[in-house]
């Protein structure tokens, strides 16, 4: 993996083999992306900015931007890869030991999260939005990134998570009793900088017992309160939810994100179409297990798991066709869910569930920056984005295989803040 990295003071024309925007069906080739100081100014074909026209079907600008030139032989560029849920909290192998480091091993934690911050760049994910935990690791890496003091990707960052005390989801946050303490806690929360809230609306799915899931954590009117007070101050809701009865309570309350929705039924995918609400499925969790035919605990069923997984696909498969609005999320840090090099496993699931690589890719890159609300920086090469964007040695609409090993990832930087993998 190369890094380049864009300076704010400079201009850059980058001339790849092939460009994919965001929106074309294929990779166009022959055209060039100017940047200037640190947003992209327009594509331009690589034949009119040597002074000679050329039709290449997608809207460009005059030539006369001048900058480094950076040729990029073999490549085709595209917008980064984008994870719309992660734990940089979670160390992928067990949860208790990680959870046990949070007190008695703080700094090799910090370590672990700046592995893992440079493991999404190392694997073309240039943006993620973290789940929570109730130390603030997620939060205290987004600044860690921000600030320079390591490399990593673009964190929106949820903080501490809102559960009820009792249910499940003590180690995401300090939990409530009461919807009037929920709503002190979304004001502190706010206070401390989170990007979103996360709310967990259920518990988890069995791996014993197909189909059981957690106690629902609150009504449609208390999570509509939560959801009101959240987004009267900018804050979008992200909600941890599995079971037809708690999908459908958290998209009526007007959550705007289902993150994990196993066992949603064609009712709940209907009811998300029509309020717009976004769906991330994470197949990666279950998947992963299935695929490898492991057994994460004493008692669980490894058919139980499979079972799981297959109905999650043709949900997926079913909620595409019906235009409910899916990102892209590993939920790495779980079990057997790697930072960074999981991404892969999740695009494969979408292709196991019968989408073609226009929509995975739509879903990794443009539509998952709207989902983080982050569309106005990523997802894209568009005049008015930044250059968060990954080189990759093939055409991905042929293969996603090409994304495994990301050629470049090419990042914007600050020089107060020096880019240092």
């Amino acid at each position: 993996m190369k890094f380049l990295k864009l300076l704010p003071q400079k201009d850059y024309i980058l001339i790849p083999d092939t460009i994919w925007d965001g929106f074309s069906a294929e990779p166009v080739r022959g055209l060039a992306v100017h940047i200037s100081r640190g947003i992209i100014t327009g594509l331009t074909p690589v034949a009119e900015f040597m002074g000679a026209g050329t039709d290449t079907g997608i809207d460009t600008e005059p030539g006369g931007f001048t900058g480094e030139v950076i040729p990029l032989p073999g490549i085709t560029l595209m917008p980064g890869l984008i994870d719309c849920h992660v734990h940089f909290s979670m160390n992928s192998e067990n949860l208790f030991q990680a959870i046990d480091d949070w007190a008695n091993d703080p700094a090799g934690v910090n370590a672990k999260c700046r592995q893992y911050a440079l493991a999404y760049l190392e694997n073309g994910v240039l943006s993620v939005r973290d789940g929570s935990d109730r130390m603030n690791i997620g939060l205290r890496v987004r600044n860690a990134i921000m600030e320079g003091q390591y490399p990593g990707p673009v964190v929106t960052a949820t903080g501490r998570a809102i559960y009820r005390k009792g249910c499940y989801g003590n180690f995401l946050g300090p939990g409530v009793a009461s919807v009037e303490e929920a709503l002190t806690q979304i004001d502190s929360f706010a206070g401390e900088g989170i990007d979103q809230l996360k709310v967990v609306v259920s518990g988890l799915v069995s791996f014993k017992e197909f189909g059981s899931i957690g106690a629902q954590q609150f009504t449609v009117t208390e999570l509509s309160a939560i959801v009101n007070r959240a987004h009267s101050l900018g804050l979008r809701v992200m909600a941890h939810v599995s079971s037809a009865i708690a999908v459908e309570t958290a998209v009526k309350a007007g959550v705007d994100s289902i993150e994990h929705g196993y066992f949603l039924e064609t009712r709940q995918l209907k009811l998300m179409a029509q309020q717009k609400t976004a769906w991330i499925p994470t197949l990666a969790p279950l998947g992963n297990l299935a695929a490898g035919g492991i057994v994460p605990y004493d008692g669980a069923d490894l058919s139980v798991i499979s079972k799981s997984v297959a109905i999650q696909l043709a949900r997926v498969r079913e909620a595409h066709a019906m235009g409910v609005t899916i990102g892209v999320g590993t939920d790495a840090g779980a079990n057997h869910v790697p930072h960074g090099s999981s991404y892969y496993d999740e695009l494969h699931y979408y292709s196991v569930a019968g989408l073609d690589n226009y929509a995975i890719l739509s879903m990794a890159t443009r539509i998952s920056a709207q989902i983080l609300g982050r569309d106005n920086i990523s997802g894209i090469i568009a005049p008015g984005s930044k250059p968060y964007l990954i080189g990759v040695s093939g055409n991905p609409m042929k293969s996603l295989e090409v994304l495994k090993k990301p050629a470049l990832a090419v990042l914007p930087v600050s020089g107060l803040s020096p880019f240092t993998p």
